[in-house]
């Protein structure tokens, strides 16, 4: 069985004078976050439909009581998640300048109708395999992130917004691929689609991403003095480098999330959100 995942319930206020730009010195990177994090309420909705059909369908065969468990707090959590992310969207869409905002309605509307389309088209062993290929990339960027400390250059509340989500993200990162062990076909056809997920996944936020970048070309400008361009590029170098190494470990025939160590700053995390979330029901 998995570490406990715990459904936490919280609450983020954005607002219209938000720091958009909440990586110190680095706004392509900052919006790189915001554009791919735009897709997340279609995207996770669709990884939840992916595991409560196998749930309902294959529910005999997932056998192990304490894999049904962990995938429905799965699904609790990114429900979570993707609702929290649609009310920031909200607030970055209101204050986007025609006809950037409209360019990024029609491109979400696509995105939807398509990750809807894989549900209904593709079989279930295709979706578990995104759904695994997803959860091992974001878990190999999230590990980066907390090993590299890199929240301690970013501005709230959207650092508040994405610590929350990836420790939630590396919290239940053995379901995915325990449910697809349980009802796919093997290594070689996760890897295949798997691969083919992540691309996808990436190229649909770099779309996302140049729309952002489209719509704030000022706060882009406003970045880009000679002291800015040092510190950016002194944190992407060791950022992209640390995140290559973590991703290759997920394409070996012998990758398990199990394995992956967690670093202190996961648990620290944990212990905070814990706190909060207790502190908001109470």
């Amino acid at each position: 069985m998995n570490e406990s995942i715990t459904v936490r319930k919280m609450q983020f206020e954005f607002s219209d004078d938000m720091e958009l730009v909440f990586i110190e010195h680095d706004p392509e990177l900052s919006f790189l976050f915001l554009g791919t994090w735009m897709l997340l309420p279609y995207l996770e909705p669709y990884l939840m439909r992916t595991m409560r059909k196998a749930l309902t369908e294959h529910q005999d065969a997932l056998g192990d009581s304490n894999l049904v468990h962990d995938m429905q707090q799965f699904c609790s959590q990114e429900g979570q998640h993707y609702q929290q992310h649609a009310k920031a969207n909200e607030i970055i869409l209101s204050i986007m300048p025609e006809p950037s905002r409209q360019k990024m309605m029609s491109l979400l509307e696509k995105i939807e109708a398509e990750y809807k389309s894989f549900s209904a088209e593709q079989p279930l062993a295709w979706n578990l395999a995104y759904a695994e290929g997803f959860e091992a990339y974001t878990a190999a960027g999230a590990r980066t992130q907390m090993e590299l400390r890199v929240f301690d250059y970013m501005t709230n509340p959207i650092r508040d917004l994405m610590l929350w989500h990836i420790m939630e993200e590396l919290e239940h990162r053995t379901v995915a691929f325990d449910a697809y062990e349980a009802l796919g076909r093997g290594y070689l056809y996760r890897l295949r689609n798997g691969i083919w997920a992540q691309k996808h996944f990436i190229g649909l936020g770099r779309e996302l991403t140049a729309i952002m970048l489209e719509a704030f070309p000022e706060l882009v400008a406003a970045h880009q003095d000679a002291e800015s361009k040092q510190v950016r590029e002194r944190h992407r170098k060791v950022y992209y480098k640390r995140t290559m190494k973590n991703l290759i470990g997920i394409y070996m025939p012998w990758y398990s999330p199990r394995k992956l160590n967690m670093p202190p700053m996961y648990e620290e995390a944990r212990e905070e959100y814990d706190n909060r979330a207790l502190s908001i029901a109470g």
